[in-house]
């Protein structure tokens, strides 16, 4: 059956996620609907059971929430735009700094060719960086596998940090919403803000554009007090089972053999990625005036989606973890391909 529809692939996904969702939820674990989704999936991925997560419906429940992450946008967001000026040279530099060293560990130690640890060393970028490598004569495989097990293992970190180091509350689920019930005028905004903010994001080749383009509308919906809806607890628990499945089905057709090979490379490089991530938290978030909490979920190279998922849940700066988690995957494909077109062929030619 072509992929598009594979109903009783997506099928398997959504109940597995659920599954694991819930079972997360009844144990208390943190932002239990993503993280038991990711984890059901994933194992079910693995043992050849064939879930499938087609990418446009992905994409609508991103848009959802991309709706409702533009309410988290305030007129005091406007008030910090110096500051955000200088947390972007921050994460530039973190990009910079935690490319060159994947790379060198992926070419290295890993032994992998110059196009396939270049474009693995970027934190971000899944599918771009995965489609590159191959124009470039890259793995696409590896590339795929490295960042997969990069946005997995982040996302399945970052949230039990915040419990265990942090001793910050993660909620298993969303509180309900404490402001006026929504009224229906509020939902068709929001609405508005999805079905024309995906298709002009997409039109403006904006990056992940079913997440952008409805954020960026929101938030001025938001931010002009045409809304004040926030976001509702089911539906963003119905995002991160989506969200999860979508990860996890990522590994399906992927043997252990093949996992295990490049199992090491991606959690070394995670690792590292993580370890400069708190080294910058600790340099940077008081110069710049950001919470530490904020500037490692900034740092953390998880989804665009995903990390904005979580700090909604956290409850932590959500709009600035969400813009600068966009500034990144921007700069990520923008800069990084051309990058290359300009200096990698040449550097490839001398190292081959």
């Amino acid at each position: 059956m072509p992929g598009d529809l594979n109903l009783k692939g997506h099928a398997r996904a959504l109940v597995i996620g659920s599954a694991g969702g819930a079972l997360f939820y009844w144990l208390g674990m943190p932002l239990a609907w993503m993280l038991g989704s990711v984890v059901f999936v994933t194992i079910a991925s693995l043992s050849g059971v064939e879930p499938f997560m087609n990418r446009k419906f992905r994409s609508v429940m991103v848009t959802v929430l991309g709706v409702f992450l533009g309410s988290a946008f305030s007129p005091e967001v406007i008030d910090r735009a110096g500051q955000w000026a200088l947390a972007i040279c921050v994460l530039t530099g973190f990009i910079v700094i935690g490319s060159a060293a994947g790379y060198l560990f992926l070419r290295r130690v890993g032994k992998l060719d110059p196009v396939t640890s270049y474009f693995a060393s970027a934190p971000g970028g899944l599918g771009e960086m995965a489609l590159a490598s191959e124009e470039m004569g890259g793995d696409m495989r590896t590339v795929s596998l490295i960042h997969t097990i990069r946005v997995i293992t982040i996302i399945m970190v970052i949230p039990f940090w915040f419990r265990l180091v942090v001793g910050a509350d993660v909620p298993s689920m969303m509180p309900p919403n404490p402001g006026p019930p929504p009224e229906w005028l509020d939902w068709v905004v929001l609405i508005g803000c999805g079905v024309i903010g995906w298709p002009l994001a997409k039109l403006c080749r904006l990056p992940a554009a079913s997440l952008v383009g409805p954020m960026i509308l929101s938030a001025i919906a938001h931010l002009t007090a045409m809304t004040h809806l926030q976001p509702p607890a089911v539906p963003v628990a119905a995002a991160q089972v989506v969200l999860g499945a979508a990860v996890g089905c990522r590994f399906a057709g992927v043997t252990l053999k093949m996992i295990g090979q490049i199992a090491r490379l991606a959690f070394c490089t995670t690792g590292m990625l993580l370890a400069l991530a708190v080294a910058f938290m600790y340099l940077f978030s008081d110069l710049i005036g950001v919470s530490q909490p904020a500037m490692i979920l900034t740092l953390s190279p998880g989804g665009l989606a995903e990390m904005s998922l979580i700090a909604l849940a956290l409850g932590i700066d959500t709009a600035f973890v969400s813009t600068m988690h966009m500034f990144r995957i921007t700069i990520i494909i923008v800069l990084g391909p051309s990058l290359f077109r300009m200096f990698g062929r040449r550097r490839t030619a001398t190292e081959t």
